[in-house]
């Protein structure tokens, strides 16, 4: 691909990482998989940005996401976030000696990418509050640019029951401002831990895996996948069409906890 068809952004979503490296969830050493994963994604050039899609953090820690942006930094480029269920969203709004960019609308050649808040403290589920979709009406134009909405909940059913308890509440009034706004071209989001993607009416949905652990796609109750932690790869082509694959680990070990029910 020449890198005049097209501007190359990666997503790196669910590192959950905690204000001491080297901590454990459900098995995984979640600093280490990030580093692993970011190592990887260091072969990638031409990279105009990182979307981190939320669940930055396990606990919120200040310590946590300097943590992170000390990992991610590594691969020189600009690194935009937005929070997810896990993490502080206070940081979004107020990102006073926050170690991460403050929240802006990103333009990138004839695209523009809008990052949405769809976290409620406390709760695993998501919502978009009447400011958000504003922000969304606003923003996303009629002009000649593209769009790529970025939250951290699946606004559309994954097929796994469990988390799909855990989506966008207000899906409905998402996806219906979404058909009023021909300029959208595609949804991402984190929270799922895994990689799917589906089109409806012209708008791509994409989610993409962990830098950790991994849920096993289509399952009613909390399953973990053994799969490899990931990022995506996202090449938004001048035509309004976009390119992704999800390039993962070849291996890592995971030292998965059996038996698990959650965390």
């Amino acid at each position: 691909m020449s890198v005049h068809e097209g501007v190359k952004f990666l997503q790196i979503s669910d590192s959950h990482l905690f204000n001491n490296a080297g901590k454990q969830l459900l098995g995984v050493d979640t600093e280490a998989s990030l580093r692993a994963v970011v190592d990887l994604a260091s072969k990638e050039e031409n990279v105009t940005g990182i979307l981190a899609t939320g669940d930055l953090s396990q606990d919120g820690s200040m310590e946590s996401y300097q943590q992170f942006n000390d990992i991610v930094k590594s691969l020189g480029a600009p690194v935009y976030w937005i929070p997810g269920n896990h993490d502080n969203s206070d940081y979004f709004y107020h990102p006073e000696s926050f170690p991460l960019s403050s929240r802006s609308v990103i333009e990138a050649d004839n695209w523009r990418i809008l990052l949405l808040d769809s976290a409620i403290p406390g709760e695993a589920y998501g919502h978009l509050s009447t400011s958000e979709l504003d922000y969304i009406g606003k923003h996303a134009g009629d002009d000649e640019r593209y769009t790529l909405l970025v939250l951290h909940h699946q606004p559309i059913p994954c097929g796994s029951a469990w988390l799909d308890n855990m989506t966008l509440d207000n899906s409905d009034d998402f996806l219906q401002l979404i058909e009023r706004k021909a300029s959208i071209r595609a949804v991402l989001n984190g929270h799922i831990h895994q990689a799917r993607q589906q089109d409806i009416a012209g708008v791509s949905f994409i989610s993409t895996p962990s830098t950790c652990f991994q849920f096993t796609p289509d399952t009613e109750e909390f399953s973990l996948d053994t799969r490899m932690p990931g990022y995506r790869r996202l090449i938004l082509m001048q035509d309004g069409s976009i390119e992704t694959e999800v390039v993962r680990l070849k291996s890592f070990d995971l030292n998965l906890e059996p038996k698990v029910v959650g965390y």
